[in-house]
């Protein structure tokens, strides 16, 4: 008898499962090298040894000793099942599905293998698959979270986003200390925008796994959309700490600098997410966005042409790189490239609207789109910005106007179309019994809401408003707003066969020395007084005061527009 038929004392094979059952991989895989080392011919010491390797990360070594083993006892199912496991995690998808698919062969109630399967048909892409075979170890075994973990991971790949909740659910009630099924949960919850369930899911995932950086991660995506921008802020910045490598979350925490005005930090984030990831084609775009925002223009276009050298088809840079390229007096380079965002994304209305802005094609209105991201995006500065540098004041020269004109101590019943960050509500409040506002920008009324004067608020564009609902309002106010209308005739239609009696029209232009409209290179429209006039004289409004104002400040140098007062 030889020394390799002989098998390692049962107490030495005791203490090698105690070992691995209790943790002690160090211990596990120090004994089990000892035993297949002196006994190569015995199968568990292999099998053990595998496993553990395993779990300590050394993944092409465990394969080896995988595959040792399953030499030594082919019809060994768990062996086949482990070493397909190890091979689906070092990319050896083929094998590995091979491995598994044997092993259920030998045993087709192997819940577990059928549980692996699934991740690997997976990782292939075949998803119809992969469900079957996770169904089919949930079947086997009803109370097994990993299984429905995974089925909610592929439903959730396949956009079956509720069927995939459930599944997060149940591996949780399974298994209620789960903390990447709350963070799944969390993600999922979010994709439904029910924001404060997946927060609640989402801080139990950190709190059962503290040092998860995803769970973190995920949680600031959670928080910036609720608009709670500091508390995401800090969710990244705990990402980042846990794991300094992230180029997504040095990107994310650039974002939500940038939304917070802290425009130095936000490009030092994107600038370490791109030292990360050189590829990043959006962080690229972004930082060119910060870039140009701050008048580093010739920055801006390398960082755009950059994003663009990365993506090739990146619409939205095309479209960054041509306001740029305006803003720097190329017009011919930035019609090319509105142009080039267009072929890329022939529905991109922004880009189509700045380039009839740009080649002097005069349009109806501006993409609903474009003045909901531009509003969008401008809402946090807006106010600082509009008043104080720009010296905006025809919200106070409105109400003025409109004061002044009444006869009465209160104003009655007053509409704010295009009500923005509620500067003319601030201005009117305390001379109306009611105020209402409209607007198409959610974080400008976000905003607006802050300074709570308006008794309602609705997120919505003027004309599908004005279409829909029967008024009693005293005053129809537009404060800057037609600006991005060129096309006013069905706006003064619907306001005086709309409202159920007579009241007042007030609003602001910018001035148009022509007939009618114009679209300007800025992207906004001019009206001429005459243009007014004659809808006044088709649609029954009397014209009952007007002036000429500077609006506000572009480029040094004051916007002349028109204050109008109507009746109808």
């Amino acid at each position: 008898m030889s020394l390799d038929d002989i098998a390692p004392p049962k107490s030495q094979l005791s203490i090698l499962l105690e070992h691995y059952q209790s943790g002690r991989y160090d211990d596990a895989e120090k004994l089990a090298t000892s035993i297949t080392q002196e006994f190569p011919k015995h199968q568990l010491g292999w099998k053990v040894l595998g496993i553990v390797l395993k779990q300590k990360g050394k993944l092409s070594q465990a394969v080896n000793a995988n595959q040792t083993a399953v030499e030594l006892s082919p019809q060994d199912m768990e062996a086949l099942n482990n070493l397909g496991n190890t091979l689906n995690k070092i990319g050896r998808l083929d094998e590995a599905e091979a491995s598994l698919r044997q092993a259920i062969m030998l045993k087709p109630d192997f819940a577990e293998a059928h549980n692996n399967l699934g991740m690997t048909l997976q990782e292939v892409g075949k998803l119809d698959e992969a469900l079957a075979s996770y169904t089919q170890a949930i079947a086997l075994k009803p109370d097994y979270p990993n299984a429905h973990l995974n089925l909610g991971n592929t439903l959730q790949e396949v956009g079956r986003l509720d069927e995939a909740l459930a599944s997060y659910t149940q591996a949780i009630a399974l298994k209620p200390d789960y903390a990447e099924a709350h963070n799944n949960l969390g993600i999922i919850l979010k994709e439904l925008e029910r924001l404060d369930e997946s927060e609640a899911s989402l801080r139990q995932a950190t709190a059962l796994k503290p040092n998860d950086a995803q769970a973190h991660f995920n949680l600031g995506n959670t928080l910036n959309k609720l608009g709670r921008l500091d508390e995401a802020e800090a969710s990244y910045t705990k990402a980042i700490v846990l794991k300094l490598d992230s180029a997504e979350a040095h990107y994310n925490l650039g974002y939500t600098l940038q939304e917070l005005g802290r425009l130095d930090e936000s490009e030092a984030s994107y600038r370490q997410a791109i030292a990360l990831k050189p590829d990043y084609a959006k962080v690229h775009n972004n930082l060119g966005n910060i870039l140009k925002q701050r008048g580093r223009l010739d920055e801006a276009e390398a960082s755009y042409r950059q994003a663009i050298a990365f993506k090739p088809d990146y619409s939205k840079a095309y479209n960054n790189l041509a306001g740029t390229l305006k803003k720097l007096g190329r017009l011919d380079e930035a019609e090319v490239s509105f142009r080039q965002a267009i072929a890329f994304k022939p529905d991109f209305g922004e880009a189509k609207h700045m380039l009839a802005a740009l080649t002097g094609k005069t349009t109806t209105t501006a993409p609903r789109d474009y003045v909901e991201g531009l509003f969008d995006d401008y809402a946090g500065k807006f106010d600082v910005s509009l008043v104080n540098d720009l010296e905006y004041k025809i919200p106070r020269l409105l109400a003025e106007i409109i004061i002044k004109d009444s006869k009465f101590d209160l104003l009655g019943s007053i509409m704010d179309l295009g009500c923005g960050t509620g500067l003319f509500g601030m201005e009117i409040k305390q001379f109306c019994e009611n105020l209402e506002g409209i607007d198409l920008s959610e974080k400008m009324l976000d905003k607006a809401k802050e300074k709570d004067v308006y008794n309602k608020l609705i997120k919505q564009d003027i004309i599908t408003y004005l279409s829909n609902e029967s008024f009693n309002f005293d005053y129809f106010i537009s404060t800057d707003v037609f600006i991005y209308i060129g096309d006013l005739s069905d706006i003064f239609q619907l306001i005086k066969s709309r409202n159920k009696a007579g009241g007042k029209l007030a609003f602001s232009t910018e001035d148009y020395d022509g007939e009618s409209f114009s679209l300007e290179q800025s992207g906004r429209y001019s009206h001429s007084k005459k243009y007014i006039e004659g809808l006044c004289e088709e649609f029954g409004y009397k014209l009952r005061y007007f002036e000429t104002q500077p609006l506000r400040k572009e480029k040094n140098q004051y916007i002349s527009g028109g204050l109008y007062l109507l009746d109808f």
